[in-house]
Protein backbone atom coordinates (compact mmCIF):
# COMPACT_ATOMS: atom_id res chain seq x y z
CA UNK A 1 0.00 0.00 0.00
CA UNK A 2 1.45 3.39 -0.98
CA UNK A 3 0.49 7.00 -0.68
CA UNK A 4 2.58 7.84 -3.75
CA UNK A 5 -0.36 7.98 -6.18
CA UNK A 6 -1.43 11.44 -5.06
CA UNK A 7 -0.99 14.05 -7.82
CA UNK A 8 1.96 15.91 -6.29
CA UNK A 9 4.36 13.09 -7.21
CA UNK A 10 5.72 12.87 -3.66
CA UNK A 11 4.50 10.45 -1.07
CA UNK A 12 2.00 11.83 1.38
CA UNK A 13 3.30 11.83 4.94
CA UNK A 14 1.12 11.87 8.05
CA UNK A 15 2.56 12.20 11.52
CA UNK A 16 0.97 12.71 14.90
CA UNK A 17 2.23 14.59 17.91
CA UNK A 18 0.96 13.64 21.33
CA UNK A 19 1.24 16.55 23.72
CA UNK A 20 1.68 15.03 27.16
CA UNK A 21 0.98 17.85 29.63
CA UNK A 22 4.19 18.59 31.50
CA UNK A 23 6.06 15.60 30.02
CA UNK A 24 7.84 15.42 26.70
CA UNK A 25 5.80 15.46 23.51
CA UNK A 26 5.82 12.25 21.48
CA UNK A 27 6.00 12.47 17.68
CA UNK A 28 5.32 9.50 15.40
CA UNK A 29 5.34 9.07 11.61
CA UNK A 30 2.14 7.15 10.80
CA UNK A 31 3.17 6.62 7.18
CA UNK A 32 6.58 5.09 7.90
CA UNK A 33 7.69 2.68 5.16
CA UNK A 34 4.59 3.42 3.06
CA UNK A 35 6.84 4.80 0.30
CA UNK A 36 9.92 2.68 0.93
CA UNK A 37 11.75 5.72 2.25
CA UNK A 38 11.77 4.79 5.89
CA UNK A 39 10.90 6.92 8.86
CA UNK A 40 11.05 10.69 8.83
CA UNK A 41 13.96 11.94 10.95
CA UNK A 42 13.33 15.14 12.90
CA UNK A 43 16.91 15.24 14.17
CA UNK A 44 18.83 14.92 10.87
CA UNK A 45 21.50 17.51 10.11
CA UNK A 46 20.99 19.22 7.78
CA UNK A 47 17.26 18.94 8.38
CA UNK A 48 15.23 16.69 6.09
CA UNK A 49 11.90 17.37 7.83
CA UNK A 50 10.60 20.88 8.34
CA UNK A 51 7.50 21.38 10.46
CA UNK A 52 5.60 24.59 9.91
CA UNK A 53 2.77 26.27 11.76
CA UNK A 54 0.53 28.58 9.76
CA UNK A 55 -2.69 30.49 10.28
CA UNK A 56 -4.13 29.33 6.95
CA UNK A 57 -3.35 27.16 3.94
CA UNK A 58 -2.10 30.10 1.87
CA UNK A 59 0.50 30.94 4.50
CA UNK A 60 1.49 27.26 4.75
CA UNK A 61 2.06 27.12 0.97
CA UNK A 62 4.18 30.27 1.08
CA UNK A 63 6.29 28.82 3.88
CA UNK A 64 6.75 25.54 1.95
CA UNK A 65 7.81 27.43 -1.16
CA UNK A 66 10.26 29.52 0.90
CA UNK A 67 11.75 26.42 2.57
CA UNK A 68 12.29 24.80 -0.83
CA UNK A 69 13.78 28.00 -2.30
CA UNK A 70 16.15 28.26 0.68
CA UNK A 71 17.29 24.69 0.03
CA UNK A 72 18.08 25.55 -3.59
CA UNK A 73 20.01 28.63 -2.44
CA UNK A 74 22.02 26.34 -0.13
CA UNK A 75 22.73 24.05 -3.12
CA UNK A 76 20.53 21.30 -1.67
CA UNK A 77 17.98 19.27 -3.55
CA UNK A 78 14.60 20.59 -2.34
CA UNK A 79 13.10 17.14 -2.98
CA UNK A 80 15.15 15.79 -0.07
CA UNK A 81 13.02 17.91 2.27
CA UNK A 82 9.64 16.94 3.65
CA UNK A 83 7.55 19.92 4.75
CA UNK A 84 4.81 19.06 7.23
CA UNK A 85 2.17 21.56 8.30
CA UNK A 86 0.90 21.33 11.87
CA UNK A 87 -2.85 20.75 12.11
CA UNK A 88 -4.73 20.71 15.42
CA UNK A 89 -7.56 18.21 15.11
CA UNK A 90 -10.69 17.08 16.88
CA UNK A 91 -12.25 14.16 15.05
CA UNK A 92 -15.38 12.16 15.81
CA UNK A 93 -17.76 10.01 13.78
CA UNK A 94 -20.39 12.74 14.11
CA UNK A 95 -19.65 16.38 13.29
CA UNK A 96 -21.88 17.71 16.07
CA UNK A 97 -20.01 15.64 18.66
CA UNK A 98 -16.66 16.87 17.33
CA UNK A 99 -17.87 20.49 17.48
CA UNK A 100 -19.10 20.05 21.05
CA UNK A 101 -15.76 18.53 22.04
CA UNK A 102 -13.96 21.45 20.34
CA UNK A 103 -16.03 24.03 22.20
CA UNK A 104 -15.35 22.28 25.52
CA UNK A 105 -11.62 21.90 24.84
CA UNK A 106 -11.04 25.44 23.65
CA UNK A 107 -13.18 26.91 26.44
CA UNK A 108 -11.12 24.94 28.95
CA UNK A 109 -7.85 26.05 27.32
CA UNK A 110 -8.92 29.69 27.11
CA UNK A 111 -9.22 30.14 23.35
CA UNK A 112 -9.13 28.45 19.99
CA UNK A 113 -6.49 26.75 17.93
CA UNK A 114 -3.04 28.33 17.70
CA UNK A 115 -2.83 27.70 13.94
CA UNK A 116 -4.52 25.53 11.35
CA UNK A 117 -7.23 23.34 12.79
CA UNK A 118 -9.84 20.83 11.72
CA UNK A 119 -12.99 19.81 13.56
CA UNK A 120 -15.13 17.14 11.95
CA UNK A 121 -15.27 13.54 10.75
CA UNK A 122 -12.48 11.10 9.85
CA UNK A 123 -13.38 11.19 6.14
CA UNK A 124 -13.42 14.98 6.19
CA UNK A 125 -9.97 15.00 7.77
CA UNK A 126 -8.76 12.51 5.16
CA UNK A 127 -10.07 14.78 2.41
CA UNK A 128 -8.36 17.84 3.89
CA UNK A 129 -5.03 16.00 4.20
CA UNK A 130 -5.31 14.74 0.61
CA UNK A 131 -6.11 18.27 -0.63
CA UNK A 132 -3.18 19.78 1.31
CA UNK A 133 -0.88 17.30 -0.42
CA UNK A 134 -2.47 17.43 -3.88
CA UNK A 135 -2.22 21.20 -4.23
CA UNK A 136 1.29 21.21 -2.74
CA UNK A 137 0.48 23.21 0.36
CA UNK A 138 2.77 20.75 2.14
CA UNK A 139 4.18 17.25 1.72
CA UNK A 140 2.03 16.11 4.62
CA UNK A 141 0.75 17.01 8.04
CA UNK A 142 1.60 16.66 11.68
CA UNK A 143 -1.70 16.06 13.41
CA UNK A 144 -1.98 17.43 16.93
CA UNK A 145 -4.96 15.75 18.60
CA UNK A 146 -6.96 18.02 20.86
CA UNK A 147 -9.37 16.57 23.41
CA UNK A 148 -7.98 13.12 23.86
CA UNK A 149 -8.03 9.54 22.78
CA UNK A 150 -11.24 9.50 20.76
CA UNK A 151 -9.58 11.80 18.23
CA UNK A 152 -6.55 9.51 17.93
CA UNK A 153 -8.78 6.46 17.50
CA UNK A 154 -10.74 8.22 14.76
CA UNK A 155 -7.53 9.23 12.97
CA UNK A 156 -6.12 5.70 13.02
CA UNK A 157 -9.41 3.87 12.42
CA UNK A 158 -11.07 6.40 10.09
CA UNK A 159 -8.90 9.03 8.40
CA UNK A 160 -5.91 6.83 7.55
CA UNK A 161 -8.02 4.01 6.06
CA UNK A 162 -9.90 6.66 4.05
CA UNK A 163 -6.59 7.91 2.63
CA UNK A 164 -5.39 4.36 1.91
CA UNK A 165 -8.60 3.58 0.02
CA UNK A 166 -7.85 6.48 -2.33
CA UNK A 167 -4.35 5.35 -3.26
Amino acid sequence: MSYSNFPSGRSLRVAVEFVEGSGPDVWADLTVDRDGGGSLDLSAAPPTVVRVRAVDLREARKIRDRVRADAVAEVRDPDTLTVLVDLEVIVDVEVRVARRRAQDAWRRDGGGAAGLSYVGTPSGLGGLIADIHAVKVADGVTLIPVAGGATVDNIVDGALPWLRSRG
